[in-house]
């Protein structure tokens, strides 16, 4: 599938899967006027493939064996439906979620929505790192928590929470954590596949960078793959995660 720079962009942007578009450029390429005027792609004619899926290429190049994906997602959508929830989920938390768990479940979620990477039968173990590296939370069986359940389990996290022996196949981390901290609290040799970490600071989201202050829902964030993982399937995975952020309705659904 081709499609230009600016209307991967727009299509990221606005949670638009490509394949559903159709590219009036050259070769069928979409451009930036498809994705604001869109017109339903084309069936397929007999023996055609359609390829229904949405990548996107890394940002920059390769970093100690990851693949590097930078992106700001606008978290204006999460906030507007996160209230009601969040007056339900005090009620059962005694403390409403903050939005980092809605991102935590879209980094999960994200990464097995193309699971050629986990073995058959294997749970997604998760670390979680918080209040500039010094709150650790590890997660067993994270692609089968929802949003509640790992609210819960955040907020009873303590920096001594860490089991022995611990794998995780994910990490986030607020941007504060340095890899000293995360490379200390592995329990074994290989490095997490998958590693999120946030770039900014706004009191909705309850994400600390520093001392900045952006007082927005704007969420800058660099996404990190390794190369142990097919490119194919890096990219796509990126691009789920963005378009998992943009439209949160998604995040509330097991599975």
């Amino acid at each position: 599938m081709l499609i230009s720079p600016l209307a991967r962009k727009i299509c990221i942007s606005k949670g638009i899967d490509p394949a559903t578009l159709r590219g009036t450029g050259p070769r069928g390429r979409i451009m930036a006027a498809d994705v604001e005027n869109p017109v339903a792609a084309a069936p397929a004619r007999r023996g055609e493939t359609v390829v229904n899926d949405f990548a996107i290429s890394p940002t920059g190049p390769e970093v100690d064996g990851y693949y590097v994906y930078d992106n700001v997602v606008n978290m204006g959508a999460l906030a507007r439906i996160s209230l009601p929830i969040a007056v339900q989920c005090e009620k059962l938390l005694e403390q409403r979620y903050a939005l980092f768990d809605f991102i935590i479940r879209a980094v999960v979620k994200a990464c097995v929505a193309h699971p050629s990477w986990l073995p058959e039968g294997s749970e997604v173990n998760l670390l979680l790192f918080a209040d500039s590296g010094n709150k650790v939370m590890a997660m067993s069986n994270a692609a089968g928590k929802n949003v509640y359940r790992i609210a819960k389990e955040r907020q009873k996290a303590t920096a001594d929470g860490m089991p022995g022996g611990f794998c995780p196949h994910i990490t986030v981390c607020d941007t504060d954590t340095t890899r000293q901290q995360v490379a200390d609290s592995l329990g074994c040799a290989h490095r997490p596949l998958f590693a999120f970490v946030t770039r900014g600071h706004s009191p909705k989201t309850e994400i600390r960078a520093g001392g900045d202050d952006l007082r927005s829902v704007d969420l800058p964030y660099t996404f990190f793959v390794s190369t142990r993982v097919a490119a194919a399937d890096a990219n796509r995975i990126a691009a789920r995660l963005g378009a998992l952020l943009y439209n949160p309705v998604n995040l509330l659904m097991q599975g």
